[in-house]
């Protein structure tokens, strides 16, 4: 028998290294492997609605980089797809522009630009819808065949282009590095922390009262008002010290916070936290060995931060470790964070994404609720049987 449990021991540490390998090997894969950005969301607003600007619209839907989702029926649509997330591009093909070109004048396509995103999907879109319209712009000064261009009379194209790109950027205009990956490097620290806290005090608490009752074995076996306030304790002072640290870092990187956007940060933060640190009170409530709780911290802090589709977008993930990566509540409030801080947006903006996180803070704070009354439960009966054990016998 003792056999049989050595080797399930031997089994399941394999089984725990090797996921634990397998998220880290594919973690490392997926910062090299297809590291160009690809189907980036595009809409498009056509005030022309001519053949010059469908032909526009077939290249674009052409390249395996852009993929046109949304179609915008004014400026302010196209402008409001940019703010929420729905795209990352948005493409006017102005009025007349068929028109002009006709008529030997050059028309502006104007990209309008989220510069909060990954600054490799908004380099590379720029760079390709250049190249589609340098290239239509080659085959109409080439006078190729009318219908290859969409019906452009060829013989009237000026010898200049006909067509430009005039990009306008939102937020961000020098497509900076720090505004965009600034919030997805802190994920890590932020998730580490807020598990490590309640850990440390819950932890510390039950050594504490291990010395007036022995006969305790976990800290689910503490009383109530031994569980609670280091609960609710550790949440403020971690909220505070990321709120702090997280806005003097942007201060000191020059990245721009509307100051009308600050609770509003500081709310989502606390939300994250709330949500880590009811999956490790849950943890720390049920399992003694640190060891174990390390690697379990281990497994769910990298893999939420390397998943989270802002250091690797999620269109160059596989499927499965994209999946994985909304399992976490760091994607969510990452999802909140940015239309928040960057865009200014209120919080109803992003509340399909603070709902997920309420859904992980509601699971494991009942979760950890049943825990304490199963705690109670065993708590009496080890306490009778350590009273019982303790009684001389006759």
């Amino acid at each position: 028998m003792k056999g049989l449990k050595i080797l399930g021991q031997i089994i399941l540490k394999i089984i725990m290294i090797s996921l634990a390998l397998l998220l880290f090997f594919s973690m490392m894969a997926g910062m090299y492997y297809n590291n160009a950005p690809k189907h980036i969301k595009v809409a498009i607003l056509d005030e022309d609605q001519s053949p010059l600007s469908r032909s526009i619209i077939f290249n674009i839907k052409q390249s395996p980089y852009l993929d046109v989702t949304r179609q915008a029926y004014d400026y302010l649509n196209l402008q409001k797809m940019v703010d929420q997330g729905d795209v990352e591009v948005g493409i006017v093909i102005p009025d007349n522009a068929y028109k002009n070109v006709m008529n030997r004048r050059s028309v502006n396509l104007l990209t309008v630009i989220d510069g909060t995103a990954n600054p490799a999907v908004s380099k590379l879109s720029l760079m390709m819808i250049n190249k589609i319209i340098i290239t239509l712009d080659m085959q109409m000064m080439m006078k190729l065949r009318v219908e290859d261009l969409g019906g452009i009379p060829n013989v009237r194209h000026p010898k200049t282009p006909p067509l430009k790109v005039n990009e306008r950027i939102f937020f961000n205009p020098k497509l900076s590095m720090e505004g965009p990956m600034l919030p997805a490097f802190m994920g890590l620290p932020m998730q580490i922390v807020s598990m490590l806290i309640i850990l440390f005090a819950v932890f510390g608490g039950f050594n504490q009262m291990r010395e007036k009752m022995p006969h305790i074995t976990k800290a689910r076996h503490l009383p109530i008002k031994a569980l609670i306030p280091p609960f609710i304790i550790s949440w403020i002072i971690v909220t505070s010290a990321i709120s702090i640290a997280f806005f003097t870092t942007m201060h000191l990187f020059d990245v721009p916070i509307a100051e009308t956007a600050q609770w509003r940060i500081i709310f989502i933060i606390s939300m994250l936290v709330l949500a880590m640190e009811s999956i490790a009170y849950f943890l720390v409530l049920n399992i003694r060995n640190g060891a174990i709780l390390a690697a379990i911290i281990t497994l769910i802090v990298f893999p939420a931060y390397m998943y989270s589709g802002y250091l690797i977008p999620g269109n160059q993930m596989a499927d499965l470790p994209n999946k994985i990566g909304s399992w976490f509540p760091l994607r969510h409030y990452m999802k909140a964070i940015y239309p928040v801080m960057h865009h200014n947006l209120p919080l109803s903006a992003v509340q399909k994404s603070l709902n997920q996180i309420y859904v992980y803070i509601l699971i494991f704070i009942g979760l950890s609720i049943l825990s304490i009354l199963f705690g109670r439960w065993e708590e009496k009966r080890k306490r009778k049987h350590y009273a019982e054990k303790q009684q001389p016998k006759s």
